[in-house]
C-alpha cells in the first residue's frame, strides 16, 4: 500500500469514526481519489420535508461533506468557508442521493470543488460550489503568529 492510499483509509476512518451529523445522516464514501470524492446517503423518512422530499438542508449537508472529503485527499486539514448550491428538481422517489465532488483549484490557501448531486437514477437534483480554507503547515504558523 502507497502512502497517498494509506491517506485514504484514515481519510475513511475519519469520516465514519467520527460521532456526529455524518452518521445521523447515514453518509458513505464510495469514492476516493486525489481531488475527488463519491458518496452518498439514504433516504430515510427523517431527512424528508413536509412535502416527501429530502430537506434541502440534508442535500446541501451531502454536498458540503464530500467536497470537504475530496480536499482531504491532499492530506490537509479543511474547514468550508463558503458554499452556494442550485437545487435542480426535487429529491424524491429514490432509494438514495449521490454526491460527486470533483476539484476546480487546490491553492495553498484555498480549495475549491463542485460538487453535484444525484438521484439514485442519475436525475440531478442539485449542484454547488464548495470553498474550503487550507490548514497546510504555513497557514497554521501564520494562525498561531496572529493568536501571540
Amino acid at each position: 500500500m502507497n502512502g497517498q492510499e494509506k491517506n485514504y483509509d484514515a481519510i475513511k476512518n475519519h469520516f465514519y469514526g467520527t460521532l456526529g451529523f455524518i452518521q445521523l445522516l447515514d453518509m458513505r464514501i464510495t469514492e476516493l481519489s486525489e481531488g475527488y470524492c463519491k458518496g452518498e446517503m439514504p433516504l430515510r423518512p427523517e431527512i424528508l420535508n413536509p412535502l416527501g422530499n429530502v430537506h434541502g438542508g440534508c442535500t446541501f449537508a451531502l454536498a458540503d461533506t464530500i467536497g470537504g472529503s475530496a480536499a482531504l485527499t491532499h492530506g490537509n486539514s479543511v474547514v468550508t468557508v463558503d458554499s452556494s448550491i442550485h437545487y435542480l428538481s426535487p429529491a424524491c422517489n429514490t432509494e438514495k442521493l449521490v454526491a460527486e465532488a470533483k476539484e476546480i483549484k487546490y491553492g495553498s490557501t484555498i480549495a475549491v470543488y463542485e460538487v453535484n448531486v444525484y438521484k439514485a437514477d442519475g436525475t440531478m437534483v442539485a449542484t454547488s460550489i464548495q470553498s474550503y480554507f487550507v490548514f497546510s503547515d504555513k497557514n497554521k504558523k501564520r494562525i498561531e503568529q496572529k493568536k501571540s
